[in-house]
């Protein structure tokens, strides 16, 4: 997931890394970026929306009745031999 998430456009990940993975709230967020909080909450959506779908073009998940993912093997050759990670491309936005 770190390697998918660096590939993002940086005002994305940015806005995942502080708002899931360091617990910023999004009025925190919004403070520190000088933008309103329902530009924050798009953004955190757009985010996670670009996120889920690199995971699902790289992997296929399998999930209990809980939603819980509990199994998952790659789509493509590429995905599942790879080491590194392919490199991102230009990824603007």
């Amino acid at each position: 997931i770190g390697d998918m998430l660096r590939c993002l456009p940086p005002k994305y990940r940015q806005a995942l890394e502080l708002t899931d993975l360091q617990g910023l709230s999004q009025a925190e967020l919004a403070d520190r970026l000088h933008i309103s909080v329902s530009g924050v909450k798009s953004r955190v959506q757009r985010a996670r929306e670009r996120l889920k779908e690199a995971l699902l073009d790289c992997c296929h998940f399998e999930f209990d009745r809980y939603g819980r993912v509990i199994d998952y093997y790659a789509n493509c050759p590429e995905c599942a031999s790879e080491y590194p990670p392919r490199d991102c491309g230009d990824e603007s936005d």
